[in-house]
């Protein structure tokens, strides 16, 4: 049999926990999670880890094979923000009780032993606990939901990664906030020294000492960079504290000549809300 063309383009898939505004999937990302993986998986695709993705696009691995050895062309999952519900079921205060994206992959995996081996999300969480606080009470009516007690268990499970999603998300609620002039809602205004160095290395050993391990990927905010954060920090400075991709573009695959200090995801809501949207953007990476 000849072998397959190698895979050129690799789909990285995004949803937000707390995004539940009813109980259907085009306005629950928890619903559209759990439909959309099934999706993957009927479309033929395997999950593997985000980090691997990463690995790839630096050179470090070659394809996939050895956590494929079917040949099945792969996609990698994250999530933004750290939310309880990456983790939890928890009862939502307005929609009711909610299956997190844990129980929802342990629930596959349970439903179908074998057919994703690797299955993993990445959660891209905010290092600063009076900034989590802040983002609950502001943007989350007080649930209560921004906690780090369980990103030990997490990265411990096989089933989440703890990443680095910056230290306050320079978020519109959050005060006072890293940047110098208090500009908030805007991660473009990242751009000193000072400023990225808390974003990535500080956030970073935050995040290492209430997760048991150091993350090794960074997601942008809103998917903005700076270019001096994109350009000048990440290459020269993130590595030597431990990062070796950055996650900001989106509506695009990731293909081995990807910028990897600014690598493209698909988040769910812009650019797919319905399933027929999905496998759009899952033929398109064949």
């Amino acid at each position: 049999m000849p072998r397959s063309r190698p895979q050129q383009r690799i789909p990285v898939l995004t949803w937000h926990g707390y995004n539940v505004f009813g109980d259907s999937y085009a306005n629950n990302d928890l619903i559209a999670f759990a439909a959309d993986l099934q999706a993957i998986d009927d479309a033929g695709f395997a999950v593997v880890p985000l980090l691997e993705v990463a690995r790839w696009v630096r050179g470090e691995r070659h394809d996939f094979a050895d956590l494929v050895p079917d040949g099945r062309p792969v996609l990698a999952l994250s999530c933004d923000d750290g939310t309880d519900y990456d983790w939890r079921d928890l009862a939502h205060p307005v929609h009711g009780p909610q299956s997190s994206f844990a129980t929802t992959m342990r629930t596959f995996q349970r439903d179908h032993p074998g057919r994703q081996s690797h299955l993993s999300l990445a959660s891209f969480v905010i290092a600063s606990p009076s900034a989590r606080r802040q983002i609950d009470a502001g943007a989350m009516n007080g649930q209560g939901a921004l906690n780090d007690d369980w990103w030990v268990e997490a990265n411990e499970s096989g089933l989440l990664a703890i990443e680095s999603h910056g230290w306050d998300h320079n978020h519109p609620t959050v005060s006072p906030v890293v940047q110098r002039e208090q500009r908030t809602g805007d991660f473009f205004v990242i751009d000193t020294f000072a400023e990225c160095d808390m974003h990535v290395r500080a956030a970073a050993h935050f995040i290492a000492s209430r997760a048991g391990r150091r993350p090794r990927l960074f997601a942008y905010p809103w998917t903005q960079a700076s270019d001096y954060l994109r350009h000048d920090y990440m290459p020269a400075l993130a590595e030597a504290h431990g990062t070796i991709a950055a996650f900001g573009g989106q509506s695009d695959f990731i293909s081995r000549d990807s910028d990897r200090w600014y690598l493209p995801r698909f988040v769910f809501g812009p650019d797919w809300n319905a399933g027929e949207g999905l496998l759009r953007i899952l033929d398109a990476a064949r």
